[in-house]
Formats: C-alpha cells, sequence, structure tokens
C-alpha cells in the first residue's frame, strides 16, 4: 500500500505547531495499521497502530510501545498521554483553503478519503451557520463529522445514509 496518498496536517499542541505528513504502509495480518508519519519534512518514521477501544490507540514506534487515549473534539483531540491530557488541534491545510474560498457563492462540503455516509444532518433548504455539522461519514474506522465551510442554505444533498462514497466526492452544496 505504499502508494498510498500522503496527508498533511497543520498540528499543534500548546505553543508547538508542526506541519505532519502522513501515509498508509500497510496493514498487518492482525489486523494493525503500519503509517508513514514525517514530522516537519523529517525522516519518516514507521508507525504502527492498533485500536484496541474506540477512543484508545496503542502505538509502536520503533522498539517502543505507548497507549494513548484520543478523544475527538471540534478541532483536533484530546489525548492522554501517561495521565496527562494534552489538546491538540489538528486542521488540514486543504480544508482551510477550501473554507477560506467558500465564503461568497456556491460551497460544496467534500470528503477526503473514501468512506460510508452514516448520517445526513440536514435537509434541503435548510439554513445552516459557519461551522454547522451536515453529515458523518465512517471512514478508516472513525466517524468524522462533516461541517458548513460557511453560513448559508443547504441547495443539493448528493447522498443518504448508507452510501459509500469515493474520495473528493460532493456530498452536499451550500447556495
Amino acid at each position: 500500500m505504499s502508494d498510498a496518498p500522503t496527508l498533511q496536517y497543520d498540528v499543534s499542541v500548546g505553543d508547538l505547531h508542526q506541519r505532519i505528513a502522513v501515509r498508509l504502509l500497510r496493514t498487518t495480518a492482525q489486523g494493525a495499521r503500519v503509517y508513514g508519519l514525517r514530522v516537519a519534512g523529517g525522516a519518516e518514521q514507521e508507525v504502527e497502530v492498533t485500536r484496541p477501544e474506540a477512543v484508545v490507540l496503542n502505538l509502536l514506534v520503533g522498539d517502543r510501545s505507548v497507549e494513548a487515549g484520543a478523544v475527538p473534539q471540534a478541532d483536533g483531540f484530546l489525548v492522554d498521554l501517561n495521565g496527562l491530557n494534552h489538546e491538540v488541534a489538528v486542521v488540514d491545510p486543504r480544508q482551510r483553503a477550501l473554507r477560506q474560498g467558500a465564503s461568497d457563492g456556491a460551497a460544496a462540503v467534500r470528503t477526503q478519503m473514501p468512506g460510508r455516509v452514516v448520517r445526513v444532518l440536514v435537509a434541503v433548504g435548510d439554513k445552516v451557520e459557519k461551522n454547522d455539522p451536515l453529515v458523518v461519514v465512517e471512514a478508516m474506522k472513525m466517524e468524522n463529522e462533516l461541517r458548513s465551510p460557511r453560513a448559508g442554505t443547504i441547495k443539493r444533498i448528493a447522498v443518504q445514509q448508507g452510501d459509500l462514497v469515493e474520495a473528493k466526492a460532493t456530498l452536499i452544496e451550500l447556495g
């Protein structure tokens, strides 16, 4: 799977800000996912990830094993490492650019990766505000709530609950 796309994120923990590049390298016979992780353009490290519970991650980096709790929040995760909580802000720069470019005119809400539509939270004609939840998509065994990039009216809903969607598929259009 080394031809999987590399996804980039801007990650902040307190005053520390880094660009992180992540790509799925392979899935092990036991079901663990092995990712290539590059911090601030440095050397790629392999990180093996298993998820014994929905909000628990077991990470194997080299010969070091780490267990972390990771609870999704609006703009990232609340991460528990060794009993210490850290607020981790995660921003996809492409999504930021889409949000900034969608301030006027029509806007489309798209998926970043393939998945299954779990819930559609709006109907055509609904008025929404910026950051209102619109649709929930399950991708890579995680539910992702996609939010409105701006205030507007739901013009078109291109999916329904249970649909399988491809990466970059348009789910909802705002007018």
